[in-house]
Parts: structure tokens; sequence; C-alpha cells
């Protein structure tokens, strides 16, 4: 019988010591660690862009030049564009476009540069200047502004007026000559407002007007189209055509369609960024300030409001963007791998770095419950940071 006893006792032992090696030699469960953003947000491939856009229309027959250029900005009160009676000369009016490109640039040097300011030293000190400027001009690509500076070298050197004020004016009554051979007579477009300039007209500047969005619906916004109207300067246009615009670049708006299953992220007031997915990923923060009510669809309206400047959205008027509402940047993990610490908000996972293991606490920013995974990063006092960390252990086989 104590024979018996002992067999048994042995098989036992053999037993355990089998499990227990194979518990220590069974592999780990575990996956790579990787960062991960994870964004909250809408989808909006048929977005608009909205905006306060004053159009102007030619006030009599003739031809049209645009002294402005596309994208240009411009202040209130400036003329934006000219209707000359009649047919005018294409080489006169290139002419009058290469003067009023000089004066435009010459303008924009006069309220940036200090080369030019009243109290100038020496002749050959501002020679100095302007040579030692030339390289990095030349490495820049600025052509124009080093065949100007060597024209004032030349002129600085005879002895002549280098003053921008001297240029501009020059210019300027160069112009005025130069449009007196012109018959007929001419008529400006003055803007009411300073903004954006385009000769580009869709036909929907009123339409999408940001204080008409409580008028629509997402059946009209959807039957929407742009009908892209351009002129050249130098055609013929007729009185009531339209010109040209101008729109407000300190403020714009983005008009988007929401389903059913996101309409609990739109709230006026809600923060958001708008991404544009067609213009290289470019983005902007905004702010949700209307939500209509829902079609039986499930589907509504939304506008974003934007009041920063950001140069692209001003070329389009329809757009594929995201609606971020929130995102988080950490890493991606299954939730049961995350173990509660000491205390009900304290979490720690194992992580390892070739086969040494690691307890390594960590915030849990985002949990999706019915996936099963949770967006983490690590503790800001964490002794074992994730960042150094090759592979966490989800469990043991």
């Amino acid at each position: 019988m104590k024979k018996f006893f002992m067999i048994v006792i042995a098989v036992v032992i053999l037993a355990i010591a089998g499990y227990g090696i194979a518990y220590l030699v069974a592999p780990v469960d575990s996956i790579a660690l990787e960062e991960y953003v994870h964004e909250v947000s809408i989808s909006c491939p048929d977005a608009f862009i909205s905006r306060s856009e004053s159009v102007y229309y030619a006030t009599s027959p003739g031809t049209v030049y645009d002294m402005s250029e596309e994208g240009d900005r411009v202040s209130r009160d400036t003329a934006v564009s000219t209707i000359y009676s009649g047919n005018v000369d294409g080489s006169v009016l290139r002419e009058l476009q290469t003067l009023d490109n000089k004066i435009n640039r010459l303008k924009q040097r006069e309220a940036q540069s200090t080369l030019y300011s009243q109290d100038t030293g020496s002749v050959e000190g501002e020679v100095a200047l302007r040579i030692n400027s030339i390289p990095d001009l030349s490495k820049a690509g600025e052509i124009e502004t080093i065949h100007e500076y060597k024209e004032d070298i030349n002129s600085l050197r005879a002895g002549g007026d280098i003053s921008l004020s001297a240029k501009i004016e020059e210019l300027t009554n160069e112009k005025s000559a130069l449009e007196s051979s012109i018959s007929g007579g001419k008529t400006d477009i003055l803007c009411d407002r300073s903004g954006i300039f385009s000769s580009y007209i869709d036909g929907l500047e009123s339409v999408l007007a940001p204080d008409r969005i409580q008028e629509y619906n997402v059946t009209y916004i959807r039957s929407l189209s742009a009908q892209n109207i351009k002129h050249t300067s130098g055609s013929a246009v007729l009185t009531g055509d339209p010109i040209c615009k101008v729109m407000n670049n300190h403020k714009w708006y983005v008009i988007g369609i929401g389903s059913e299953a996101n309409a609990s992220l739109c709230i006026e007031g809600t923060n958001v960024t708008v991404r544009f997915t067609n213009l290289s990923g470019s983005s902007a923060a905004g702010t949700i300030t209307f939500v209509s009510d829902a079609d039986e669809n499930g589907e509504f309206l939304f506008l974003v409001e934007v009041s920063s400047y950001l140069e692209s959205p001003f070329s389009y008027r329809t757009i594929d963007t995201d609606i971020i509402f929130e995102e988080y940047s950490g890493y991606k993990i299954p939730s049961e791998a995350v173990r509660t610490g000491d205390t009900l908000d304290s979490y720690y996972v194992y992580a390892t770095i070739g086969s040494t293991t690691y307890r390594c606490d960590c915030d849990i920013l985002y949990t999706d419950m019915e996936e099963g995974y949770s967006i983490i990063q690590s503790a800001e006092n964490a002794e074992n940071k994730l960042a150094s960390m090759e592979r966490l252990i989800v469990g043991e086989r």
C-alpha cells in the first residue's frame, strides 16, 4: 500500500512539474506596439464652400480689363477692373497689365521694405546694400526684384531719385498716358469691400450666402451646381454682365450634410477641425454655428464657420472634407490587455523589450466597447514609457 501511495505522489509531482514547465515555456500572446491616431469625424465628400461675396457687373458695354489678378487681396474702394468703351487692341491691354503689375509690386515693396526709407545713407551705402541683397534674391528666384535693384544702382550712381514713391508716380503717369490713347472713355469697377479678387462667377454667390442656410434643405443643396462663368481680360462685355467678385477672406463657411448615425456629434457651438482631403490635407479650426432639423431620411444640414485665412478654399465651391470632432494619438490595443492599478482611475499594461517584461503605467484616452479596443498613452509619471517598448502582452496561452 505504501508503495502504491508513493507511485501516486510521484505521478502528481511529475504532472505538476510538467504543467509548470509548459506554463513557463508557453508563448506569450502579444502584439507589436505601434502609434495610432483615432478620429471621431464625419466625412462630407459633397460639401460646399460658402462665403460672403460681392459680385460686380458691367455698367456699360465695352472691353473688360482686370487690374487685379486671380487670388489677389484687394482693399476697399480699390479699382479692380475697368470697362473701356469699344474695342481695345490686345497689345495696349498687355502693356496696361505690365504697368499695373509693376505698380502693384512697387506698392507692396513700399509697404514692406526698409531699403527705401527717407533716412537714406550715402550713395555708396545704398549701392552696397542692394548689391549685398542680390545673392539671396537670386537663391529665392526674385528675378524682377534683382532687375529693379540693378536699375536702382545705376540710378544712384547717376544721381537719380530711386524712391519707390517717385517710381510709382512715374509708372502711374505712364499708364494714364496709355489710357488716354484709348478712345471712348472708361468705367472703373470699385470694390465696396476688402477681400480676395476672382474673375470666376459660378452663379451661387447669393444662393450660398451664409445667412441663407436656414432657408434650405438637403435635397435643395444636393441639386445645386456651379456654372463657372469666367471672362478673360480683353473680352467684350455687355451692360449687366458679371465681371468679377470679391470674397471675404477673414471668415468663410463649410456647408455639410450629416446622417442619422452622426446626429449626436453635430451640436451648435461645437469646435471642430475642417480637413480638406482634395487640398493636400489642408485643415483649419472651425465652429458649428447651425444645424437643421433632420428630414425623413435622417439627413440634415450643418454649417461650420472658419475664422482663419486659408488660401486654397477660395478657388473651390464644392469640396471633399472631413469634419473632425475628436482626435486621439496613442497606442491602439485590445481592451483586455489593460489592467487596473491600485486605484480605480489608475491603469497599466505589460510590455516587452526583447525577452524582458515591464509594467507600464498608462492613461486610457478612448475605449470602443463594441469593437473591444482602447487608445492608451503612457502616464505622465510612468517609469517605463510605451515609446521604448517593442511588444504589448495581451494575455498568456
